[in-house]
């Protein structure tokens, strides 16, 4: 009778750890998993906004290519845009360029590529990709060229490759988008792990 007692009671004390061994592997596993949940749907709204600026910014870039002027161009990005792309609220930048091969023989810009026209909206502090040879002015809208285009030598471009625009008197248009990106989980603040708080994207024609 006693070897029976003593039986029962290793298996309730047995049962006891098993339960106790559960509860402690749960507990180890639910903050990795959490961890895992957030990082997944940090990442996905993270892309999902990136697709959107990708997608506004080829948009603004076919627009410039078509002979619509800069202007004209801005105003249809401001109505096509969509969250997280909001031009008048300060949280997103718009940068339209048109880089031109000099055209006028015997002038200092014959044959270099230039910013031919440049129209900048939106409050955010982000610059152009592009950088200029100095500091240049520009006509006011719709177009807003580049003044004296033929012989300012600050307009050329220096950080683009050569033959980016192969012809002489050729265009290429180009747009890009800075937005801000909110973050909707901890993960940023969490072993280091971040994403971008500001999306980019630039699109050549």
């Amino acid at each position: 009778m006693t070897t029976r007692l003593f039986s029962c009671s290793s298996e309730a004390s047995s049962q006891t750890d098993e339960r106790g061994q559960t509860i402690i592997e749960f507990a180890l596993v639910v903050p990795l998993v959490l961890l895992l949940c957030l990082g997944l749907a940090e990442l996905g709204f993270a892309l999902a906004d990136q697709q959107v600026v990708t997608k506004l910014t080829r948009e603004g870039s076919n627009l410039i290519s078509r002979d619509s002027t800069l202007q004209d161009a801005a105003n249809a990005m401001k109505g096509m845009s969509s969250r997280p792309v909001d031009f008048t609220n300060g949280s997103s930048k718009l940068i339209f360029s048109v880089l031109k091969r000099g055209a006028t023989t015997g002038t200092a810009n014959f044959d270099q590529v230039i910013l031919y026209q440049r129209y900048e909206y939106g409050s955010l502090p982000n610059q152009s990709f592009l950088q200029t040879a100095g500091s240049a002015s520009f006509a006011g809208p719709p177009n807003y060229e580049g003044n004296n285009s033929d012989n300012n030598t600050n307009l050329r471009v220096t950080n683009v490759p050569a033959n980016i625009v192969s012809v002489i008197g050729g265009m290429i248009y180009i747009t890009e988008i800075y937005s801000t990106h909110p973050q909707i989980t901890p993960l940023a603040n969490m072993f280091g792990v971040s994403v971008p708080t500001t999306l980019y994207s630039i699109a050549y024609f």
